[in-house]
């Protein structure tokens, strides 16, 4: 019987996330009522609140579940073994690219804007960015040469989600991504 009340717990809230994300498209967050969701959605407004107290806490649960997914696909990287940075940055796009609508809404800025915080701060990529920082010679200007790398990294992410013409594989945008945070990492 548990299993069974998960499993519709599970499809109450895709049927919630699928919704609210079609209404994203068209309707800024807080302009979308419970009572419109609920009725795209299929539910009713009990249930919705069985689960969720505002559209803000179904989004930070649809956000809490992709960098969750992300974290998962980051957390075998070694911080110092190039290849292995390579394969999960180039994992974690490719996460991105078949999530495409969610990720450009996530990281668009507009409906959540915190979310590029939550992404660099998750501890993996907390360690990769450490250790692209290791033995520089000026430490003091470490944080703003980190911010740099971080924002720069996140407006590339952002440019390539929202390509939708000649787009580089997964694999060369990670390429392209790595070495410019190394280069930012090393000079600064």
């Amino acid at each position: 019987m548990k299993e069974k009340e998960n499993q519709r717990i599970m499809l109450t809230k895709r049927l919630l996330a699928n919704a609210f994300l079609q209404m994203l498209e068209d309707t800024p967050i807080h302009a979308i009522s419970i009572r419109q969701l609920c009725e795209k959605a299929g539910i009713n407004r009990t249930t919705f609140y069985n689960h969720y107290g505002s559209q803000y806490d179904l989004l930070e649960d649809i956000s809490g579940r992709f960098l969750d997914e992300i974290a998962d696909r980051l957390s075998k990287a070694d911080a110092d073994d190039r290849e292995s940075i390579q394969e999960r940055v180039t994992l974690v796009l490719a996460y991105l690219e078949e999530n495409r609508e969610l990720s450009r809404l996530l990281l668009s800025n507009n409906i959540d804007p915190h979310f590029a915080e939550r992404l660099f701060a998750l501890p993996k990529i907390t360690d990769l960015l450490g250790a692209a920082m290791k033995g520089r010679a000026d430490p003091s200007r470490s944080n703003a040469v980190t911010s740099f790398a971080i924002h720069g990294s996140y407006r590339l992410l952002r440019e390539w989600i929202e390509q939708s013409d000649n787009r580089l594989p997964p694999v060369e945008e990670a390429d392209l991504i790595l070495e410019l945070a190394r280069r930012v990492c090393r000079e600064g």
